[in-house]
């Protein structure tokens, strides 16, 4: 075993007493403005749809393809030690592993791709340059993306700016040519808002702020054999540039930067810090966050189930009809509303049938059919989407 793969099986997310998130919803770390930027490109009327349709039957084929084709896929095979590493940062986000793949690549990157048969890419010049920790929040950041479902409606954004003129052309609304600008606006600060929440995401996978933060300073700026002369507080005062200029140079600043992908470095370390000494971060870190146990929202394999429901490959058992689940094995629940009278995990209330261990929970069933029930709505709306062809 060479230094760096033992580097890699011991960094901090392998420690018996490393914090895990069972059930962890990804609102829990949501950037304040992300989702609500994402609820409008949701709301564009079937592209939802369309958008999981063309991705499920064409775009991650031809990823997986040409990937399988040009990179190396990281496994039981070659580099079994950085598919361990994703596989441990996915099982501390709650999430099913996606596909890993390596590239010989100079620049420091690393990306996700998919919305059901995901991936995670990683160029070979950000693995020799972070150490274990840091590499582990960069895999958290990407899988961050896979939580949110971010890679279907960057996709649908990305579709709006490109083809904005054949879709202005079929939408009759007077002056529409006019909010051109003020749209593609939005895009973007939403598409830099969700890398906001994916540091966030990153952050609790490591959960050692000073690995996030210098993982961050690496993809700013890196001299080999200099790294200790990097100072974080130096770099987070550098997003206040801004403060020194009139505000035609910072209305220009902003016009020549719409389309940045991300948010500049010093911005990010800025705001990860203030996320990793408040509040919120201290509470999910204590198990007081957000659950969605059935993974609705997140992206990663379905299972069709034999009742026709299309269930999160991460469950052990259809929620639905209770039969076993073909895939991995589910995550340890975490504590909740009531729980399971027969393995004793823990249970959303309207759910029929144990996802641990299969047992119909007649009580919890009874409660979610009650007139009135929040609980029943919840089921209905769940049972919905896990029924849709």
């Amino acid at each position: 075993m060479s230094s760096r793969t033992a580097e890699i099986l011991n960094s901090a997310v392998f420690a018996s007493d490393h914090v895990l998130f069972p059930e962890i919803s990804y609102k829990a770390f949501t950037y304040p403005g992300d989702q609500e930027a994402l609820n409008a490109l949701k709301s564009v009327p079937g592209a939802g749809t369309l958008l999981t349709y063309l991705q499920e039957n064409f775009t991650e084929q031809l990823v997986f393809v040409e990937n399988n084709e040009q990179m190396i896929r990281a496994g039981t095979g070659s580099f079994p030690s950085l598919h361990k590493l994703v596989g441990r940062c996915a099982e501390i986000l709650s999430l099913p592993v996606p596909d890993v793949f390596v590239t010989t690549n100079p620049v420091l990157n690393a990306y996700t791709v998919g919305h059901r048969r995901t991936c995670v890419v990683l160029h070979s010049a950000l693995v020799e340059a972070m150490t274990a920790d840091e590499l582990s929040f960069v895999i958290g950041h990407e899988l961050g993306h896979i939580k949110c479902g971010h890679g279907l409606y960057r996709q649908l954004g990305g579709l709006l700016v490109q083809y904005w003129d054949a879709v202005s052309s079929l939408m009759p609304v007077p002056g529409i040519g006019l909010l051109r600008i003020p749209l593609l606006i939005a895009f973007w600060e939403w598409y830099r808002r969700a890398e906001f929440t994916c540091d966030r995401a990153g952050l609790l996978c490591v959960q050692t702020p000073q690995a996030a933060m210098t993982a961050l300073g690496k993809l700013a700026g890196k001299i080999t054999g200099l790294e200790d002369e990097f100072h974080i507080e130096a770099a987070i005062s550098q997003s206040e540039a801004h403060k020194d200029v009139n505000k035609l140079v910072l209305v220009v600043s902003i016009l020549n930067n719409m389309e940045n992908t991300h948010p500049f470095v010093p911005v990010r370390l800025k705001q990860i810090k203030e996320y990793s000494e408040g509040p919120q971060y201290q509470q999910v870190l204590a198990g007081q966050y957000e659950r969605d146990p059935l993974g609705l929202h997140e992206g990663g394999v379905r299972v069709k189930c034999a009742c026709g429901a299309k269930v999160n490959i991460k469950l052990s058992f259809c929620p639905e009809c209770g039969k076993p689940i073909e895939g991995d094995a589910a995550a340890e629940l975490a504590p909740a509303a009531s729980v399971c009278g027969n393995c004793g995990g823990a249970l959303t209330p309207g759910i029929k049938f144990c996802p641990a261990c299969g047992a119909k929970q007649e009580a919890s069933a009874a409660a979610a059919e009650a007139p009135g029930s929040t609980f029943g709505k919840f089921k209905s709306s769940a049972a919905g989407f896990l029924k849709r062809p």
